[in-house]
């Protein structure tokens, strides 16, 4: 009887560490301990990767690049430009480093 209590202590112990140390990156929705997203520093620099007239699909693809780990934002064009021309376009931003990451994942999307 011991023997199976020591057999199923390692088998919990080797569950939880498969569990928590091994699983993929927001791979189950219900996880609330997901690892969090690095913060920008002050002081980066941003770079524009995508422009759209639709905020619905500018919030799609932030979405697609949160999934893949990566940090973004979406923000809207100012009201008008230098010549008086309004804008439309939201665009979609991550920090310098992720750029060519950023639209790797964005080139694949279904279009």
């Amino acid at each position: 009887m011991a023997e199976v209590m020591v057999y199923l202590v390692l088998l919990g112990l080797a569950a939880w560490y498969l569990f928590r140390f091994l699983k993929p990156e927001y791979s189950w929705g219900w996880i609330k301990n997901a690892p969090k997203m690095k913060r920008a520093h002050p002081g980066e620099t941003w770079v524009q990767v995508y422009e759209t007239a639709s905020a619905d699909e500018a919030q799609q693809i932030q979405a697609r690049l949160q999934e893949e780990g990566m940090e973004c934002i979406v923000y809207q064009q100012g009201k008008k430009d230098i010549h008086g021309n309004l804008l439309k376009g939201t665009g979609i931003a991550v920090p310098k480093a992720s750029v060519t990451r950023a639209q790797k994942i964005i080139s694949r999307l279904p279009v």
